[in-house]
C-alpha cells in the first residue's frame, strides 16, 4: 500500500512539472482567443480527452512501438523539439500560409482540440517520453503499478480540462489584445523549450558536457 502510495505520488509531481497547468493554461488561452465560450468548452473537453488516448496509447505500446520501428527516445525527442519549434512559430508570427484555409464549421473544433491542444501542446514529447519511462519503470512491475500510471493521468487530464473550462473568466479580464500578446511570448518560452529538447539529446547522444 505504502509503495502504491509513492509510486502516485512520484509520478503525479512529475506529470505536474511535465505538464506545468499554469503556462498550458496560457498556451490554451493564446490558441482558443478567437472562440466564444461554449467553443471553448467545447475544445477544452475534446482536446483533453484526445490527449488522454494518446497518452495512454504510448504508455501501453509506446516502447515496443519505439523499438518495432528501430527509433532510439533521442531520435524521437529530437524530432518532437522540431515540431515544437514550428508550432512556436506559428505562435509568434501566426499561420505560416498566404491563403486562408477554409474549415467546415463543424469540423473546426474537433481539429483545433486534436491540433493544437491535444497534441503537441498537451501530449507533447515531454509529457510522451515520460509516460513511455513510466511504462518501461513498470515493465515487470504487478499490473497495480500500469492502473496507478492510467490513474495518474486520467488526474491530471481532469486538472488540466477544469482549469481549461474556468479560462473564459481568465480571457474576459485580458481581452483580445492580451491573448495577442501571451500568445506570443508563450511561443518564444514554447520555441526556447524546444531547443533545449533537441539540444539535451544530442548532448546525451554525442556524451557533452551539460548545457
Amino acid at each position: 500500500m505504502i509503495d502504491d502510495l509513492n509510486l502516485f505520488a512520484s509520478q503525479l509531481v512529475t506529470l505536474w512539472v511535465v505538464l506545468e497547468p499554469l503556462s498550458h493554461l496560457s498556451m490554451f488561452l493564446a490558441t482558443t482567443a478567437h472562440l466564444n465560450r461554449q467553443e471553448r468548452h467545447k475544445v477544452a473537453a475534446m482536446g483533453t480527452a484526445f490527449a488522454f488516448m494518446i497518452l495512454v496509447v504510448f504508455t501501453l505500446i509506446g516502447r515496443l512501438l519505439l523499438e518495432a520501428m528501430g527509433i532510439s527516445i533521442l531520435a524521437f525527442q529530437i524530432s518532437g523539439g522540431i515540431i515544437l519549434f514550428y508550432f512556436s512559430m506559428t505562435m509568434i508570427f501566426g499561420e505560416m500560409s498566404a491563403h486562408p484555409i477554409t474549415v467546415d464549421p463543424e469540423r473546426r473544433l474537433p481539429q483545433l482540440a486534436v491540433y493544437p491542444l491535444a497534441t503537441p501542446i498537451i501530449a507533447g514529447p515531454g509529457a510522451i517520453l515520460a509516460m513511455v519511462l513510466f511504462s518501461d519503470n513498470n515493465r515487470d512491475a504487478p499490473l497495480s503499478h500500469h492502473l496507478i500510471t492510467v490513474a495518474v493521468l486520467l488526474l491530471m487530464m481532469f486538472v488540466l480540462f477544469v482549469i481549461f473550462w474556468l479560462s473564459d473568466y481568465i480571457a474576459r479580464v485580458m481581452g483580445e489584445g492580451g491573448a495577442s500578446l501571451l500568445r506570443r511570448v508563450m511561443g518564444m518560452l514554447l520555441a526556447a523549450f524546444s531547443v533545449n529538447l533537441v539540444l539535451n539529446a544530442f548532448q546525451k547522444w554525442l556524451d557533452l558536457p551539460p548545457i
